[in-house]
């Protein structure tokens, strides 16, 4: 019994001091930053978020309810975060939107873009789509864009593109 007592009275001051030193590793440990979204990155989605609008059959109504602006930019629905917290991938196919996206311009990790099935109705004139040096995917398809296509998007060459732009070209 004697025994047991001095090997308990030896084991728990080692362990209270483990455990000790183990909270105070980890208290000092850099917070982990993979996926958080960088604030740049959050100002440019959530400037997109301001300027779309819900347009189902072109009949402008609300405004879009589409992220919580409260919350990580990375965990939000269609939007995939490099491990630095760079906005690599951005879907936001089949929502019905209209309005402006020229803030997505300013994520210029972007390696995906899925803006299909939207009502856009407008020219990709506009766009500066050689801002993406990194872009590997494109789909515009069924989003209602018409007039000529930029000479921009054939910079992409490193790009899957997808959609056709009224009957002009299918791309």
């Amino acid at each position: 019994m004697k025994n047991l007592h001095i090997l308990i009275s030896l084991i728990f001051p080692t362990l209270f001091l483990f455990s000790c030193s183990i909270s105070l590793v980890l208290s000092f440990s850099p917070p982990d930053l993979q996926n958080q979204c960088l604030h740049h990155q959050k100002s440019a989605l959530l400037q997109l978020h301001h300027d779309l609008y819900y347009a189902p059959n072109f009949t402008f109504s609300s405004k879009v309810e589409l992220w919580d602006p409260n919350t990580d930019c990375c965990s939000w629905k269609g939007i995939t975060c490099d491990a630095l917290g760079h906005v690599i991938e951005l879907d936001l196919s089949y929502k019905n939107f209209s309005g402006s996206f020229h803030s997505i311009f300013n994520l210029h990790h972007l390696q995906r873009l899925n803006l299909a099935g939207n009502n856009f109705n407008t020219t990709l004139f506009q766009y500066e789509f050689d801002r993406f040096p990194n872009l590997t995917h494109l789909d515009l398809s069924n989003s209602c864009f018409h007039g000529q296509i930029p000479v921009e998007i054939s910079y992409l060459i490193r790009s899957t593109i997808k959609g056709s732009l009224a009957g002009h070209l299918d791309i």
